[in-house]
């Protein structure tokens, strides 16, 4: 907060001066010396400098106009490179070729039939959901290692998945079986219709491999399908 007060002794020729006093006492003066006016010229445009303190200057060496060929492709020996320069060189020297002989998959009459009434009466269980009957074919320790790659332990485990399974609305449609037996392995090929997530039904192909022990199965492997 300030307040102005004008003195009441003028000087000849001037005008009363005035003082403005602050709140904390102190006083502002208005300064009677004559002010002198100083025009400001405008200072000329100077270009700006590129990058921190360097000027761009022309350069007075006349420039030589040189034309550059595009690159030969590498031929097939010098071999494509990595980024360090390194060449890629395919190694040659270890590089075979075998022709493995077709070999019938046979086994003895007896155990060919036994392994044929075994998997018969599986294939019947698994088309009626029948899990009893499923149940008489695995081993206690029986291993479903499925296409997505996990596995299930147990038999009551994989029987609890194919009860599951067996569940579904839209559960996928098995058909033109295939089986071919070597020893205790058992190949089985088949078409497969399964319906996709577009909605649509979708046909594909199967492939499981067998392992029998003590007259059960006692591993399936299952290649080639994905369906859920």
């Amino acid at each position: 907060m300030t307040r102005s007060i004008a003195k009441s002794t003028p000087t000849p020729g001037k005008q009363p001066s005035v003082e403005t006093i602050l709140v904390g006492g102190g006083q502002i003066r208005a300064n009677g010396a004559a002010q002198k006016v100083e025009a400001i010229a405008p200072s000329p445009l100077v270009e700006p400098r590129r990058g921190v303190g360097a000027a761009t200057l022309a350069n007075p060496v006349e420039q030589a106009v040189e034309v550059i060929q595009p690159a030969s492709p590498a031929s097939r020996a010098d071999g494509p490179r990595l980024s360090t320069g390194a060449r890629i060189v395919e190694n040659l020297g270890s590089r075979r070729s075998e022709k493995i002989a077709r070999k019938t998959l046979t086994v003895s009459a007896g155990v060919e039939m036994a392994h044929k009434k075994l998997f018969t009466r599986f294939e019947e269980a698994f088309l009626t959901a029948d899990i009893a009957a499923l149940r008489a074919c695995l081993s206690p320790a029986f291993q479903w290692h499925l296409p997505n790659g996990e596995v299930v332990y147990g038999r009551e485990e994989a029987l609890a998945e194919m009860g599951r399974r067996f569940a579904m609305p839209n559960r996928p449609k098995f058909s033109g079986t295939v089986w071919l037996f070597k020893d205790s392995t058992v190949i089985q090929t088949y078409d497969v219709e399964f319906l996709g997530p577009d909605g649509l039904w979708r046909q594909s192909r199967g492939m499981d491999f067998y392992d029998i022990g003590g007259g059960l199965i006692t591993r399936k492997d299952a290649y080639w399908k994905m369906v859920p």
